[in-house]
């Protein structure tokens, strides 16, 4: 019935070797578990990164398009609109380096009595696999 210690020493290193094979599987996918943590982890702070960065341009040129002035002083939106063309050097960051920034009139699809402007800036942050961009429009009113 019983074997002899020398027959099943062939047993012990099957064993083992099972072991250390489904050891090495388990850490191979919590690895790549950690890398698509980390991944995910790193779009998310470039995508928030972007997102700010869109707004801050947007803010930027509505200081641009409605400077501080006397009141009763003139002032024209459109040119303002029109001289919009690119977003200062100063909001590029290491991260974030193309920042474009447009402004435009819509068209008709507005009553013609008012007159409207589509101010929109677009951030792209990361690079490769890790490339995030972010839009933001706003819309401004020309007042009379």
């Amino acid at each position: 019935m019983f074997h002899s210690p020398r027959k099943q020493q062939g047993n012990l290193y099957v064993v083992v070797i099972f072991v250390l094979v489904v050891i090495g599987f388990l850490a191979s996918g919590l690895s790549q578990v950690q890398w698509s943590n980390s991944d995910a982890q790193a779009r998310s702070v470039l995508g928030t990164q972007a997102w700010l960065l869109a707004h801050s341009t947007n803010e930027w040129a509505l200081t641009q398009m409605y400077p501080l002035r006397l009141s009763g002083e003139s002032f024209d939106l459109s040119a303002a609109c029109s001289a919009l063309t690119s977003a200062p050097e100063a909001l590029k960051t290491d991260a974030c380096r193309s920042i474009s920034i447009s402004c435009s009139e819509p068209g008709s699809s507005v009553p013609s009595a008012l007159r409207f402007y589509r101010l929109e800036s677009s951030v792209q942050c990361g690079s490769g696999i890790n490339l995030v961009e972010r839009r933001q429009q706003v819309w401004v009113r020309e007042v009379e």
